[in-house]
C-alpha cells in the first residue's frame, strides 16, 4: 500500500514539474493588476516566437508576474529577459514547442506605487539640496 502511495506522489510531481508557467514574486494589500492579456499563435510552418515588454505605470513598481501556459500539454515555453519584480519593466519571450504548433498564454502583471513616490512613506521629493550632488549608477 504504502508502495502505491509513493509512486502515485512520483507521477503527480513528475506531471506537475513538466510545465513551463512562470509564478515570480508575490502579491501584497497594495497591489494591483497592471497587465492581464491572453496571448495566442496559431500554428504554422515554423517555430512561432513572441516578445512582450510590459511597463508599469508612473510611479510603480512590479510586485508579482505570472505566465500561465494554456494549452493542454503544456510545452511552449516562457521566459522574463529583461526587468522583472522590483522593476518598472519587464520582458517576456513566448515560443511555441515546434513548427505546426502554436501557443496559448495568459499573462498577469501586478504591481504597486514605489515606496519612493509614496506619500505615506516619504514626499517623493528629488530635491538634493545644494552643493549636493544626485547619484548615477555607473558600469565600470
Amino acid at each position: 500500500m504504502y508502495s502505491k502511495v509513493l509512486i502515485t506522489l512520483f507521477i503527480f510531481y513528475l506531471s506537475a514539474v513538466d510545465c513551463n508557467d512562470i509564478h515570480v514574486g508575490y502579491l501584497n494589500s497594495r497591489s494591483k493588476k497592471i497587465y492581464s492579456e491572453l496571448k495566442e499563435a496559431v500554428p504554422a510552418l515554423w517555430k512561432r516566437t513572441d516578445e512582450i515588454t510590459i511597463k508599469a505605470p508612473s510611479h510603480e513598481v512590479i510586485d508579482s508576474i505570472h505566465v500561465t501556459d494554456l494549452r493542454d500539454d503544456k510545452d511552449g515555453e516562457a521566459y522574463i529577459t529583461g526587468g522583472g519584480v522590483g522593476m518598472t519593466y519587464v520582458t517576456i519571450d513566448l515560443k511555441s514547442p515546434s513548427i505546426l504548433r502554436g501557443y496559448k498564454f495568459q499573462i498577469e502583471v501586478y504591481g504597486s506605487r514605489s515606496r519612493f513616490y509614496d506619500p505615506i512613506y516619504g514626499t517623493g521629493n528629488t530635491n538634493y539640496g545644494e552643493g549636493q550632488q544626485q547619484q548615477y549608477p555607473r558600469k565600470f
